[in-house]
């Protein structure tokens, strides 16, 4: 059955076999009834104030559909179970293009190495770092280059303290380099009560495990936080070793690594006068195929098609690396007071939270990498010059 949607421009779309073809006067695409699924644009399947995603992408399965219709410029399916998942016509056509206009000729990466200075943690009950007093990190050259050590071996710090000034926070940030102006500010405040932007980050609600600013073509390298006051109950930070899940797809399933460091995913953030889009692989590498940055954000991933045979490939290699970022065991649960700080690697240690209640108020902000590169190089434990060459950071 063919359902048309505007014949004066040449469009069509119509159910075929796994999914739909949506034809236009530049060509013809397929879109799986798994890709539908996954990019709904109603409420239930998509924020419509964030565009962040809502549906579960690593429970989707959906093999057929129970019917298909077109209407308003809009394609909507409903699904055996009775749920409905509505894709606008234009989106469809803006991703269409973007595939026909793509060499997928590509081949594969190699699986990535990491490098050896990592410190890997599977198991964060056992490896963690030390905490460092803040005071002592901010007036001591030993204890910033100590502090600054375990950060780039381990992937976060936890500095406790006891002030809640905003200026301390910027003080510790600017031990590290210099604090980052993004669309959020420079060192700006994060709780729920707050509505200057449209984001998850300012609920109550459980926050998966996931890196920051895949929308940004330079994502920020290093977040912080600085507790000036902690939940009534829950609102842990939860942190997860991106490379040591890597490390781990690279040694059992070489392929799979292979996909996330191959194909490029796309990220957006959007909110009134701001709509920013980037896209880099899950697992970025440099020339030596080592890795340096995971990159990894299912609610901010924004719409793009794949042929069916990746398409399949990386769904799976996707929802491997969710599977594994998300479980309990791998989490380094930090409870902070009042003062403490919690700086972690963006490009490394995936972050989410614990779901709380009360009024819970972090100060935040971004750093950038080469700053703390940078200041390793220069400054060790015992305050000489390090290291000269790049290296990676860890």
């Amino acid at each position: 059955m063919q359902i048309s949607t505007d014949d004066r421009a040449g469009k069509t779309v119509r159910p075929d076999g796994d999914g739909v073809v949506f034809s236009s006067l530049n060509g013809s695409t397929r879109f799986s009834w798994r890709w539908l699924r996954d990019h709904g644009e109603d409420e239930a399947s998509r924020d419509p104030d964030t565009l962040q995603r809502r549906v579960d992408t690593f429970t989707l399965d959906p093999a057929e559909a129970g019917a298909v219709t077109v209407g308003e410029g809009t394609l909507t399916v409903r699904w055996p179970n009775g749920e409905t998942s509505v894709v606008a016509i234009d989106t469809l056509e803006a991703v269409a293009a973007d595939h026909l206009s793509s060499d997928w000729s590509t081949t594969l990466a190699s699986a990535p190495t990491i490098g050896a200075d990592a410190i890997l943690w599977s198991d964060p009950a056992s490896i963690k770092p030390p905490d460092v007093d803040a005071a002592a990190f901010l007036n001591d050259d030993d204890a910033c280059g100590a502090g600054v050590e375990l950060l780039c071996r381990y992937g976060y710090l936890v500095l406790r303290g006891d002030t809640t000034d905003r200026s301390l926070a910027e003080a510790l940030a600017n031990r590290l380099g210099y604090v980052r102006q993004t669309i959020f500010g420079g060192i700006w405040d994060l709780a729920a009560n707050l509505t200057a932007h449209a984001d998850t980050a300012y609920t109550q609600i459980y926050l998966g495990p996931h890196t920051d600013g895949t929308y940004s073509h330079d994502a920020p390298g290093l977040q912080f936080f600085h507790c000036v006051r902690p939940a009534d109950e829950g609102g842990e930070s939860l942190l997860v070793d991106g490379f040591a899940i890597a490390a781990e797809l690279a040694a059992s399933d070489p392929e799979v690594a292979a996909i996330l460091a191959s194909v490029v995913v796309a990220g957006r953030y959007v909110e009134p006068g701001v709509h920013l889009l980037a896209e880099r692989p899950v697992l970025r590498t440099n020339h030596r195929g080592e890795l340096v940055q995971v990159s990894f954000n299912n609610y901010d991933r924004a719409p793009f098609l794949l042929p069916p045979d990746l398409e399949e490939r990386f769904y799976s290699a996707y929802g491997r690396f969710a599977a594994l970022s998300d479980e309990p065991s791998r989490r380094a649960v930090i409870s902070l007071t009042a003062g403490d700080f919690l700086v972690f690697d963006n490009w490394r240690t995936l972050h989410g939270r614990n779901a709380f209640s009360g009024p819970r108020h972090y100060i935040g902000g971004y750093l950038n990498h080469e700053d703390l590169e940078s200041k390793r190089r220069v400054l060790n434990s015992n305050g000489s010059l390090q290291r000269q060459s790049s290296g990676l950071h860890g």
